[in-house]
């Protein structure tokens, strides 16, 4: 078949050449990258939050889009693993830490590393070892060591809120060591007040006043071995510390320092109890924050020092962290999805988190605080404190898949009289070296 071929005319030409000219100069940036995402910002918030950062980076970024999917914490676990399996998932999650759930993922090469975009945008730097180890796995499905995998835009920390004008009303100063702090119990205790709230009939609050009793007692730079149990690489529960931590709550409970019928106290209503001043004291954490603002009378502090020890850790870890999936299939799209990651644990959205009234995982001293918010600036200054030293400890239910379970049932029953501090420790040790036994199976 014969094809007929026309000269065009001059000024045709030129169009042309303009043309082709101009395709050829419009920068590559532009070119169209589309990225999925998901996250479990569900919370008003952290939805206005995310959906600003969107905003922003897009139009820094055009050509790249991201379109956001919201979902439950559920979800970042075997149906986001179903969803990369099957090739359609999105190229941005938020992956749970943990040997299930993000160690399954890189067991199964779903996740790209991402060190070189670490040191390309600062990471190592802007955030303590103590945190990015937590998204680390090796080649040898080895926790907390190898390549980087994730990198969490918002912190939480274990600590002592206080009610202060029920200190003020019987003439306490805010405690910083563990001697002021027992003085102060029994104090309040005389004056009919009391001392520490606690719920213990669901949930994690006993056992995260335990660990914080436990991790208080260990320096910041000796935590190599917490840091080894956490991690499995091995160690032991049977240990001096942890038993002395179960003896104090054992004693505190005799003294009746804990709120009247804590036993069948939920964690959340137990919060509400002290939000509305019925405890001086509170051992949690700072997901209580944002309701806890409304009542300008509760403070946050560290955990009152033992004797002997500086710098302790601080329960604690961040939230979810942001990873790059293996769908990103491109160069530009990994390229840009790093980008957002970086946009997300920047300077500029941390200061959005804190005028959302949530605690950004950097540790910027020089960020913004709202002045409307006293507590939120109690708990940035100890951020900032505890990750200037390392100090951001550790959830101990990691240690293994079913670790929360016997740390729940271990207090309940140690606060029943009904096992003591070294059965205590003795139990959980079970449940640890039968897990790192599994391991080498």
């Amino acid at each position: 078949m014969r094809i007929s071929r026309t000269a065009p005319s001059r000024p045709a030409m030129s169009l042309l050449a303009v043309g082709l000219i101009t395709a050829f100069l419009q920068p590559t940036a532009q070119a169209a990258t589309a990225l999925a995402e998901w996250d479990i910002y569900n919370y008003p918030a952290q939805t206005e939050a995310i959906d600003q950062a969107i905003n922003e980076f897009t139009a820094q970024n055009p050509g790249v889009t991201i379109d956001r999917s919201v979902h439950s914490f559920d979800d970042t676990r075997i149906p986001l693993k179903l969803s990369l399996n099957s090739g359609d998932g999105p190229q941005i999650a938020q992956v749970n830490q943990g040997g299930g759930d993000m160690g399954a993922l890189v067991k199964e090469n779903l996740l790209i590393p991402l060190d070189g975009y670490a040191k390309q945008y600062g990471w190592t730097t802007r955030f303590p070892d103590s945190i990015l180890k937590r998204n680390r796995w090796s080649a040898k499905q080895e926790f907390g060591s190898g390549d980087l995998y994730g990198v969490a835009s918002l912190g939480e920390m274990v600590g002592l809120y206080y009610n202060k004008a029920l200190l003020d009303k019987v003439g306490i100063a805010v405690p910083k060591t563990l001697a002021e702090f027992e003085t102060a119990m029994a104090k309040l205790k005389t004056q009919g007040t009391a001392p520490l709230m606690l719920g213990i009939l669901d949930g994690a609050a006993g056992q995260q006043m335990l660990t914080t009793l436990w991790q208080d007692q260990i320096s910041s730079s000796d935590r190599k071995g917490m840091d080894d149990l956490i991690y499995d690489i091995g160690g032991t529960f049977k240990d001096t510390k942890l038993q002395k931590a179960a003896s104090l709550m054992q004693e505190w409970n005799k003294k009746e320092y804990f709120f009247p019928g804590f036993q069948g106290i939920g964690k959340d209503d137990a919060a509400t109890l002290f939000q509305n001043g019925q405890a001086a004291f509170f051992v949690s954490g700072t997901w209580y924050m944002g309701q806890f603002k409304e009542n300008k009378d509760i403070h946050f502090v560290a955990f009152p020092q033992f004797a002997g020890v500086s710098k302790p850790l601080m329960v604690g870890g961040t939230d979810l962290p942001f990873s790059v999936t293996l769908t990103a299939k491109t160069k530009a799209q990994q390229d840009a999805a790093a980008k957002y990651i970086d946009y997300l644990v920047s300077d500029k959205m941390a200061e959005k988190w804190l005028k959302a009234g949530f605690l950004p995982a950097s540790a910027n001293k020089e960020a913004r605080l709202p002045a409307d918010n006293p507590l939120l600036a109690d708990v940035y200054n100890v951020w900032t404190t505890v990750n200037a030293h390392d100090g951001l400890g550790h959830y101990v239910d990691w240690a293994t898949p079913t670790m929360g379970n016997a740390l729940n049932e271990s207090v309940q029953l140690l606060l029943a009289d009904k096992l003591t501090p070294q059965q205590l420790t003795d139990k959980l040790d079970v449940n640890y070296q039968q897990y790192l036994s599994s391991l080498k199976k």
